[in-house]
């Protein structure tokens, strides 16, 4: 099972598997533990043996009465800590009392010539126990101001003889010398031990916590190098956690994204301690299911940086990083980019649409309006015979540019939604384009352009649709002549090419720039604004061209360069499409332009 791990929680990890000395509280309850009962069995000890010296004796002097103090001390020290929790003020006492005890027995055994006073030396090594530089400190400057005090005794001949059992109690006196330091050094290698091993089961249990979430977590030195990597590696890079240490991770960031890679972590190394990233990683997963080894993969992974509290030049690690993989999310966002961004194109496209129709209704409509009201209100007749049929013929054209409006929309609709159908037979495409031509003629001869026809020996017979064929053929020539200026030159080719039939449609007229290429067949995509053109059209004749050369199972080449001209082919399969297809893609090739050629009218496609 895995589950997300927070920063809070992998910093704590860190604290405590990189830097041993922030050790879990449960080392220092042991600690506190230790010292009062090693200061309590002292004090009983102490206090028991107290009455029998005191009946051999009998009446005590100053320096047994600091010993007998001395001894006594430790109980008031487990008191103080049992009571405010301070260990180091308990300490202090308690080496105090150490000190005071080796200070006045060296004063009943010569002062400064005492062999005692060596056992001043045990009191800093006891400050082991706690693994803490102040401590040994503290204990160190109570063992020199304790030999201090007793050079300073000794020098103003305070020191009093040593008394008669001395010489007999010495042996023992250096044995119990001897066992303590003994006691103190076996206590630290105790306390070293269960520190150790506590700090290897914190470690087990951080790798164990780290290697069952599934982020990607690593260590980091002041480099930059990878010094500790989780199990999550293998899901996330396809390497194991020791093929990342070193530059291991570095090599697999994509070569774009390292320099931010690199970056996030010096931030967070020599920076505010805080730093994130977004970048890819190359994941190489080791073989597929046949066994055959699988192409890189691209994962987006998220990272999380932060420098490690107190890391030293010694320390293993300086930035600890948290990467997860966000390759899902980042293509739900780019797909909610490009759904966004598909809403607005189909809002400006149904702006364009409107504007579009709009003006291409309301030219026609108001030629209806204008010259119907007029026939209808001449009640005195005061039009004659001549003005009412030009009037009426207006009247009927508009009608008709009306009527090629709306079936233009109908057939792009069809063609856009896959209603469209189109029924195969035999054609002879030379026939139909000596038809295209004869319809042309007139509109040709009109605009001062010549229209020329070349067909191809030996042509087949193409199976296709006659309606669907005979209207890209039109819209093309319609929009050749319309575009070419007067004394240019339209011409229909047909020719064999293999099993293709190419119709092409070439012309003089004023080109198409190079930038409208791409958008050559968008509906409604016109080079200029609704309201500011020249010629007559909705826009839509090449993206009704191109879906019914699709349906046919044709390609759609455009070449055009502005000054020159422009030559759309139509290739067709000579047997036909079993299957209707998408619309055709358009292959456009700018041609290089006449030299100080400027038009302010690019070539347009329209119905």
């Amino acid at each position: 099972m895995r589950f997300p791990i927070t920063m809070t929680a992998i910093r704590t990890q860190v604290a405590a598997m990189v830097h041993p000395s922030v050790l879990p509280n449960s080392i220092e309850r042991i600690r506190h533990e230790r010292f009062m009962l090693t200061r309590l069995a002292l004090g009983a000890v102490a206090l028991s043996l107290a009455p029998a010296y005191l009946a051999w004796r009998g009446t005590m002097g100053a320096l047994e009465l600091l010993v007998l103090i001395a001894v006594t001390l430790p109980l008031l020290a487990v008191f103080i800590l049992s009571r405010s929790g301070r260990l180091e003020l308990a300490h202090c006492i308690s080496a105090a009392a150490l000190a005071l005890l080796i200070v006045a027995l060296s004063g009943m055994t010569g002062g400064v010539a005492s062999p005692l006073l060596l056992w001043l030396a045990a009191i800093p090594a006891e400050a082991l126990f706690f693994g803490s530089r102040a401590y040994v400190a503290r204990a160190g400057a109570i063992a020199a101001g304790a030999l201090g005090s007793v050079a300073i005794v000794h020098a103003f001949g305070l020191s009093a003889a040593p008394a008669p059992w001395v010489s007999a109690a010495m042996p023992l006196l250096a044995a119990a010398a001897i066992l303590h330091v003994a006691v103190v050094a076996f206590g630290f290698l105790w306390r070293r031990d269960d520190e150790m091993r506590e700090h290897r089961a914190s470690g087990v249990r951080a790798q164990l916590l780290l290697d069952h979430v599934g982020d990607l977590v690593t260590w980091h030195d002041a480099t930059g190098a990878v010094v500790f990597a989780n199990a999550a590696s293998a899901s996330l890079t396809g390497a194991e956690p020791r093929e990342l240490i070193g530059r291991g991770l570095l090599e697999r960031v994509h070569v774009a994204d390292r320099p931010l890679f690199l970056k996030a972590l010096s931030d967070a190394a020599h920076g505010d301690g805080v730093a994130s990233a977004c970048f890819r990683t190359l994941f190489v997963p080791r073989q597929d299911q046949a066994g055959v080894p699988s192409s890189p993969v691209a994962l987006w992974l998220e990272m999380q940086a932060h420098r490690v509290a107190n890391a030293g030049p010694r320390d293993g690690a300086a930035v600890v990083c948290v990467m997860r993989d966000v390759t899902a999310r980042r293509a739900l966002d780019e797909e909610r980019a490009r759904g966004h961004a598909e809403a607005v194109r189909a809002s400006d496209e149904k702006g364009q649409f409107l504007a579009t129709v709009s003006h291409e209704l309301r030219t026609p409509l108001n030629a209806i309006i204008g010259f119907s009201e007029m026939l209808g209100t001449d009640t005195y007749g005061l039009l004659d015979a001549g003005k009412r049929l030009e009037y009426a013929n207006i009247i009927h054209a508009s009608g008709h540019h009306l009527l090629d409006v709306v079936n233009t929309l109908l057939d792009v609709s069809k063609i856009e939604s896959g209603v469209m159908a189109i029924e195969q037979e035999p054609l002879d495409l030379a026939e139909l384009a000596q038809d295209g031509c004869r319809l042309m003629a007139l509109r040709a001869e009109a605009e001062k352009v010549a229209l020329e026809r070349v067909v191809g020996p030996d042509l087949p017979l193409l199976r296709g649709d006659r309606r669907a064929l005979k209207q890209v053929l039109l819209n093309l020539l319609s929009n050749a002549i319309k575009f070419t200026p007067a004394g240019g030159r339209v011409t229909l080719a047909v020719v064999r090419d293999g099993d293709m039939l190419d119709l092409s449609v070439s012309d003089t007229g004023i080109g198409i720039a190079a930038a409208d290429l791409p958008r050559l067949g968008d509906p409604f995509f016109q080079a200029k604004g609704s309201y500011d053109r020249a010629y007559e059209g909705t826009g839509l004749g090449l993206s009704v061209v191109r879906g019914l050369v699709g349906l046919h199972g044709g390609r759609l080449t455009v070449e055009s360069a502005p000054g020159i001209g422009t030559r759309v082919s139509v290739r067709l399969p000579v047997g036909g499409v079993v299957q209707a297809s998408e619309p055709a893609k358009i292959v456009t090739f700018a041609r290089a332009p006449r030299r100080g050629f400027e038009t302010k009218e690019p070539y347009r496609l329209t119905a």
